[in-house]
C-alpha cells in the first residue's frame, strides 16, 4: 500500500502537479548535460564524480522506469523516468571510464619509472 498524506491537499489540483512534474524534469533532463560534458573533458578520471551517488541514481531510476511500466502503467512517466535513467547511466559509465583510463595512465607512468 502507498502511503498517503495524512491530510488533503486542497489548492494543489492534479493538473497542477502533473504540470509541475512534466516542467521539473524536462528542465532535469538539460541538468544532465553539463554534468556530462565536464565528465567527458575531465584530465583527472573524473574524481569529483561520487560513482555511488551516481550508481544509486540510475538504480533509483531503474526502479522508477518499472514502477511506471508495471503499477502506475503511465506510459509518459515510464518514459521521463526511462530518459532519466539513461542519462545518469551515460554520466556514470563515462565517469567510470575517465577514471579506470586515468588509473591505468599513473600505473603505466609508474612501471616506467621516473
Amino acid at each position: 500500500m502507498i502511503p498517503v498524506l495524512p491530510f488533503p491537499a486542497p489548492h494543489a489540483s492534479d493538473a497542477m502537479i502533473a504540470g509541475l512534474y512534466i516542467l521539473t524534469n524536462a528542465a532535469r533532463i538539460f541538468t544532465y548535460v553539463p554534468q556530462l560534458r565536464a565528465v567527458w573533458r575531465s584530465a583527472d578520471g573524473a574524481r569529483d564524480i561520487s560513482l555511488l551517488t551516481w550508481g544509486a541514481w540510475v538504480v533509483a531510476n531503474a526502479t522508477a522506469v518499472a514502477y511506471g511500466a508495471f503499477v502506475a502503467c503511465d506510459l509518459f512517466f515510464t518514459l521521463i523516468a526511462m530518459l532519466n535513467l539513461v542519462c545518469c547511466a551515460a554520466v556514470t559509465l563515462v565517469a567510470a571510464r575517465r577514471r579506470r583510463t586515468f588509473v591505468a595512465g599513473r600505473v603505466l607512468r609508474a612501471l616506467d619509472g621516473p
